[in-house]
């Protein structure tokens, strides 16, 4: 009896670790939907089949600056992709363009499974190039998906 209760407090621990940073840098989420942001970069998530994490990411649209999926472990899938300013209040205004923007990629537990999520930021074009020095930044996160139930 006493282990489902640790493995219970264990993954209630981990999730905790994936919810809205109290900085007001994640938006409203959908009930039930995990967060990951920059400050969960090396951590760990565990969630269940058929719930979604939302992957946030602070990046330079503008300026060519994205981010992109590397490595998705087979047991998740994207299930949506969202930008938004990092400052509505001044880029929202008439005539502003440019600056920061949070990516947000939506992804969803299809089965059971541990793996590491990759993403990396930089230029597609430069990524891409015979002599490129590689991404200018790498986001990971261990993802364990228990079974749904």
């Amino acid at each position: 009896m006493l282990r489902p209760l640790v493995s219970l407090a264990l993954a209630a621990t981990l999730m905790a670790a994936c919810v809205p940073s109290p900085h007001g840098a994640a938006p409203s989420l959908p009930a039930g939907m995990l967060y990951a942001g920059a400050e969960q970069n090396g951590g760990e998530a565990v969630m269940r089949a058929g719930q979604v994490i939302r992957v946030e990411l602070e990046s330079i649209p503008t300026a060519g600056y994205v981010w992109q999926i590397d490595q998705l472990p087979d047991f998740l899938e994207l299930a949506g992709e969202a930008t938004r300013p990092t400052d509505p209040d001044f880029q929202n205004q008439q005539g502003v363009t440019g600056g920061n923007h949070f990516m947000a990629f939506d992804l969803k537990a299809t089965g059971p499974g541990t793996g590491t999520l990759r993403l990396i930021e930089g230029r597609p074009w430069e990524l891409e190039a015979a002599d490129s020095t590689g991404p200018d930044a790498v986001w990971t996160l261990t993802v364990t998906v228990q079974p749904a139930g």
